[in-house]
């Protein structure tokens, strides 16, 4: 059996078949639609991608300052003689911790998992897309020798 791969390792397409001009205009309108509609699903996942990553260094961000105010706190409650003062800081301490808490549930860690999902489709797209383009060169390349 003959090898059917090239320098690339592309598998070269069977355009002997193609005979007639509106056969490979067919083939490049449909390849084109192809593209645009691929071109559309990447630019969408890269906003989303884009998005999601700005999220997630904000949330680190607001996460870091948290902890530093509650570093804070604790020393200054450490310090402070029982009291309003003492109280007040002990209240704040607990609504710290609770924004920290819903903070880290709110999937931060699961959004980096996504991103980097999304940046992985982007990447697959974009390999698709180069075979789009080396498609529609290829037939029309054949569509100028009929």
């Amino acid at each position: 059996m003959a090898d059917k791969t090239t320098a690339n390792h592309i598998m070269p397409y069977s355009f002997n078949l193609i005979t007639q001009p509106a056969e490979a205009d067919s083939l490049i309108k449909t390849a084109e639609r192809d593209q645009r509609t691929l071109v559309a699903r990447k630019q969408s996942l890269e906003v989303r991608t884009e998005n999601s990553a700005e999220d997630i260094v904000e949330t680190s961000a607001e996460i870091a300052a948290i902890n530093a105010e509650l570093t804070n706190t604790n020393a200054l409650i450490a310090v402070l003689p029982n009291g309003e003062k003492k109280e007040a800081e002990i209240t704040k301490k607990m609504e710290l911790e609770l924004r920290l808490r819903k903070l880290n549930q709110s999937g931060n860690k699961q959004n980096a998992v996504s991103v980097l999902e999304r940046e992985y489709d982007i990447a697959l797209m974009d390999a698709q897309l180069q075979k789009i383009t080396s498609f529609i060169a290829e037939v029309t390349a054949h569509k100028a020798t009929l």
